[in-house]
């Protein structure tokens, strides 16, 4: 159940980033089954983890069965129970970003989160009564009614158009669409509860990632209740209390001018950018069967505007628990530099790249674990942005204070590998999260002066059993005199977690403890400070690793200075 988990993370990843290498073998395929119930089925046949989903499919389930598609623009679609949808036309083009998807929904609901497509309008899903297009948001819809969640809705039906922004609800029912409103008491808490996984789920999150309070504060939210509307996602971190320091020494010696972060932000769109990092994650292996290892270490991003290539480094060791040596030391490489082989990566801006494993001029991994080559691997490294994660944590019901970095990236990760002989062939399926930013050095950060940062954590999660992943959100305090402050991070798995952050005094690197409350779990957060556009300690990243009774989180986490 565990490898199958991972097995689904990576399967997704790969899906995601198909468009990369543009191979001609996939060219039908728009997506992967990256969470499925049982008893749903794409034209007859049954749909698994990993399942690849082409380009007409129809896609139906049972009362029982409900399934989760990521297309290669990161568009997700969930279909409920009961229900049947077709796909009718998927084109994307990963260097523009544009495409157009059309889907029919037949009978049964959807909750769609918008990727790079819907960004430029072009997502529509019409249903017996109504055509709905879709524009950067998140949607629920039936054949009946159309919630928007996130961004913009246009909803025409017989005799009528209307348009929904966050928070606003349609009812179609053989005529014009009824004016945008607050959707009718339970209408959001029942789909919601709806799309939760069940017993015999073979991929996603367990039952229970949108708690009954979650679900009930995004319907109270959508309904026009207390709290903030729907898709302000108005920031959760003051859910706990958080100590204030009075900022009382301006930092002088680390703002930079207007005019140099004016040429910054010009050139970096342009010149080559070397990043460095950290990444989290876990690991299932063949070397110890029925052990889910916890993943720590390094990236290091080489990414070149003019000639498009990206090449990440992922270096670090997989730990199955504390004083454990790493069963695994992998060096994992995707995307190259060099000219003489295939860049395996694309480049839109600077917000948005990926690449695949890199492959020597054989086609052979570069990529190696033990030291040793490997026979085989797949999977994908890309960008994942602050709106995308925004999207996500309100689809599932809770707020997320992503960081919008200006310089720090941070997305997802995922390898499958095998290595060895026919007699002893070895398997290694890894997935998690990167970051990384534009380094600094000691003399970079200031001796005086306090600031607080915000921003959030994100983890691979393994917890009694079941796989899924999970996010907090992240404020952090630092008096640069003293090189200590505090870290709070809420509504991680649904607890909170406070402790005390320290800076070396020779490196601009940081460390914080944090213990959960009302539980034995804890979270250590091992980082560094990183370059904003205003000021050289402007945002911080690194590793985030969490355990307890039963429990083990890997992940990474990003802030930025308020």
């Amino acid at each position: 159940m565990q490898r199958r988990a991972l097995m689904a993370t990576v399967a997704a990843v790969a899906a995601l980033a198909v468009s990369m290498a543009a191979l001609p073998a996939l060219a039908q395929e728009v997506g992967k089954a990256s969470a499925v119930n049982p008893a749903a089925t794409a034209n007859l046949r049954t749909i698994t983890i990993g399942s690849s989903i082409e380009h007409k499919e129809r896609i139906k389930t049972a009362a029982a069965g409900s399934v989760q598609i990521l297309f290669v623009d990161k568009t997700s679609m969930t279909i409920g129970p009961n229900s049947d949808l077709t796909i009718d036309e998927y084109v994307y083009n990963p260097n523009a970003g544009t495409g157009k998807l059309a889907a029919t929904l037949s009978k049964g609901a959807l909750r769609f989160v918008g990727g790079q497509i819907s960004h430029s309008g072009d997502a529509e899903i019409k249903t017996a009564s109504s055509v709905v297009g879709i524009r950067g948001g998140v949607a629920l819809i039936t054949p009946q009614h159309v919630f928007a969640g996130y961004g913009t809705s246009t909803v025409t039906g017989q005799g009528g158009t209307v348009t929904l922004t966050a928070g606003e609800f349609t009812s179609v029912v053989g005529g014009a669409p009824t004016a945008p409103a607050p959707p009718p008491p339970g209408f959001v808490a029942g789909l919601i509860q709806s799309f939760q996984s069940a017993p015999g789920q073979s991929g996603g999150a367990p039952r229970g990632t949108a708690s009954p309070s979650n679900v009930a504060r995004a319907e109270s939210r959508a309904t026009g209740g207390s709290g903030s509307v729907a898709g302000e996602l108005a920031p959760g971190v003051n859910q706990i209390p958080v100590q204030r320091i009075n900022p009382g020494a301006t930092l002088t010696q680390t703002i930079q001018s207007t005019t140099q972060s004016t040429a910054a932000e010009a050139t970096i769109a342009i010149t080559p950018s070397h990043l460095k990092g950290y990444v989290g994650g876990m690991m299932a292996t063949s070397r110890e069967p029925g052990v889910m290892s916890a993943i720590i270490g390094l990236a290091e991003l080489l990414i070149n505007p003019p000639s498009r290539r990206v090449q990440a480094n992922v270096a670090g060791g997989a730990f199955a628990g504390h004083d454990v040596p790493a069963t695994v030391v992998f060096n994992y490489q995707y995307g190259s530099q060099n000219p003489e082989l295939d860049p395996r990566s694309y480049y839109v801006d600077a917000k948005n790249f990926g690449a695949l494993p890199a492959i020597d001029r054989e086609g052979r991994p570069i990529s190696t674990i033990n030291g040793q080559p490997l026979n085989s691997q797949s999977g994908a490294m890309y960008t994942v942005t602050a709106e995308q994660a925004r999207q996500y944590a309100w689809a599932r019901g809770y707020e997320l204070t992503v960081c919008d970095c200006d310089y720090t990236r941070w997305g997802i990760w995922g390898s499958s590998s095998q290595q060895g002989g026919d007699s002893a062939v070895l398997n290694d399926v890894a997935s998690g999260f990167w970051v990384a930013g534009r380094p600094i050095s000691n003399s970079d950060v200031p001796t005086v002066g306090q600031a607080s940062y915000v921003g959030h954590v994100v983890a691979q999660v393994q917890n009694c059993g079941s796989s899924y992943i999970s996010a907090g959100n992240l404020t952090t305090t630092v008096d640069f005199a003293s090189r200590h402050g505090t870290a709070y991070v809420s509504n991680f798995d649904g607890l909170n977690y406070s402790g005390n952050l320290y800076v070396s005094p020779s490196q601009p690197h940081l460390t914080a403890g944090l213990n959960s409350i009302g539980s034995d779990r804890s979270m250590l957060l091992s980082g560094e400070f990183y370059r904003g556009r205003t000021s050289p300690v402007g945002e911080m990243g690194g590793a985030a690793l969490v355990s307890g009774t039963n429990y083990l989180g890997s992940g990474i986490f990003a802030a930025r200075m308020k």
